[in-house]
């Protein structure tokens, strides 16, 4: 499991070291706290993170705002703003930049881990800051990976990880080959974000990543150890997709 990198950019060393401080122990990964714009964009090239959290007023006349259209036009990559302002005049300066959330400071951890969770989910849906909330950050895919809610946290699975998922009533179990999710999901749900041609449903209650598959059996597939039932309207789906001789 890869924890989800997010980058401060904050000219405060007290309030970037408590921002900083926050977000470890809510179990994200900080790759770099830079308080400028040029070091900004130097860092986000080189740690490919998933979000920057970007303070609005940097010192010496740099303009947060500006710095996030740089990093929307030149990068793509998702940022909420972090400031002390939050009169309708700056409100309506950062929405021309699609920011993912909005901090306010003085913060607190609750208000941070809400603000990050929903920025991940509404940049993983396509929306924005200001549209409303997605229905269900249980699990949220963007790029190769998905978001996955795990002890309050949205945590970063590969796509590529994951070898199968069974429905459990109305959740969704979803297996690593190290890990196990419990998402309050149903599986056809799950299914639908997996859209990676990838994934297979193969049963009723059995959704595979067919790289994954290792033998085949009459009536059912192997992934490594585990064994799961092949329905008899999935199987010639299945030999369609697993290269035989």
């Amino acid at each position: 499991m890869e924890a989800v990198k997010l980058l401060v950019v904050e000219d405060e060393p007290l309030i970037a070291a408590q921002l900083e401080a926050i977000l470890q122990d809510l179990g994200y990964s900080v790759c770099d706290v830079v308080d400028n714009g040029l070091d900004c964009m130097t860092a986000i090239a080189k740690h490919h993170p998933d979000l920057v959290l970007l303070d609005i007023n940097l010192g010496d006349a740099q303009d947060g705002v500006e710095i996030a259209a740089r990093i929307r036009d030149a990068h793509g990559t998702p940022f909420v703003f972090v400031t002390s302002h939050s009169d309708k005049g700056t409100l309506e300066r950062v929405k021309a930049t699609d920011p993912a959330g909005f901090i306010v400071k003085p913060f607190d951890e609750r208000t941070v881990s809400v603000q990050v969770e929903l920025a991940l989910a509404r940049k993983a849906t396509g929306g924005n800051a200001y549209s409303e909330a997605p229905e269900s950050t249980e699990q949220l895919v963007l790029g190769d990976s998905i978001f996955v809610k795990d002890k309050g946290r949205l945590v970063k699975v590969k796509l590529a990880d994951i070898i199968h998922a069974e429905a459990d009533d109305n959740y969704t179990v979803i297996h690593t080959a190290t890990q196990k999710f419990l998402i309050s999901a149903t599986l056809k749900a799950v299914e639908e974000k997996l859209t990676h041609p990838d994934f297979l449903r193969v049963h009723r209650s059995h959704l595979i990543n067919v790289p994954h598959v290792t033998a085949l059996e009459e009536g059912y597939v192997h992934l490594g150890k585990v064994k799961v039932p092949v329905g008899k309207s999935h199987k010639e789906e299945l030999m369609a997709r697993v290269r035989t001789l």
